[in-house]
């Protein structure tokens, strides 16, 4: 079976192809490029948080098209307000159960730096904050003097130049949040809780855990799998 799998972001569309037991990546397009993607597919899945896109979606890709549900995804969720959280936060806590562990803090960094918290099996809910490069770029637009800048990872006891003052300050708040966030959780639970990681800016993270860009393309194809 050839399978495609999109991960419908904020900003990007994230593809993969699945054949004979692999996985392709195939990029990252824009919103605007879908259509890019049209290809000889048997199944196309899909996992969005971004529900005005769906229509176009149809359109490409007819009755091959799979658009996931929060109902779709096999797992429990201790979360007061289901009708608004992101399918994506879900999936990425079924793969991490799937394929990692039952309990574990979850970080997902795109548009959005959301982190999350497994345990026992269970979705629990976590905190949203915005990531890096939407940082940057509402600094450099609400202000006269602040370049426009690329995330990336800039570690510095001081900032000594406009750039490392940025780089090094939207870094440093991240990664603190992820850092002191994991730890008190470890704190109230009494548990490891290993950290996995996944999104479009996560490689910054890494060295916090296990980075793993293709995680909800491989949740995905496990659900179809098991269904």
């Amino acid at each position: 079976m050839r399978l495609l799998t999109l991960d419908v972001g904020n900003t990007t569309v994230d593809a993969c192809l699945h054949e004979g037991g692999k996985i392709q990546p195939l990029g990252r397009f824009a919103h605007s490029d879908i259509e890019r993607l049209l290809g000889n597919y048997d199944l196309v899945v899909v996992s969005s948080v971004k529900p005005s896109l769906n229509q176009e979606l149809r359109f490409l890709f007819g009755e091959r098209l799979k658009i996931l549900k929060i109902e779709d995804i096999p797992l429990k969720i201790d979360y007061r307000t289901k009708e608004t959280l992101g399918i994506d936060r879900v999936l990425l806590a079924y793969g991490v159960r799937e394929l990692y562990s039952d309990s574990a803090v979850l970080v997902s960094a795109g548009t959005a730096l959301v982190v999350d918290l497994l345990l026992d099996g269970v979705f629990m809910g976590g905190f949203i904050t915005a990531g890096l490069g939407l940082k940057l770029r509402s600094l450099s637009e609400r202000t006269e003097g602040l370049p426009d800048l690329e995330p990336s990872v800039l570690k510095v006891s001081v900032g000594k130049s406009t750039r490392e003052c940025l780089l090094g300050g939207v870094f440093l708040e991240s990664f603190c949040f992820i850092k002191e966030t994991a730890e008190r959780w470890r704190s109230e639970t009494c548990k490891e809780l290993p950290i996995f990681i996944t999104g479009g800016e996560g490689f910054l993270f890494k060295e916090l855990g296990v980075y793993d860009p293709l995680l909800l393309h491989r949740a995905m194809r496990r659900i179809i799998i098991n269904r």
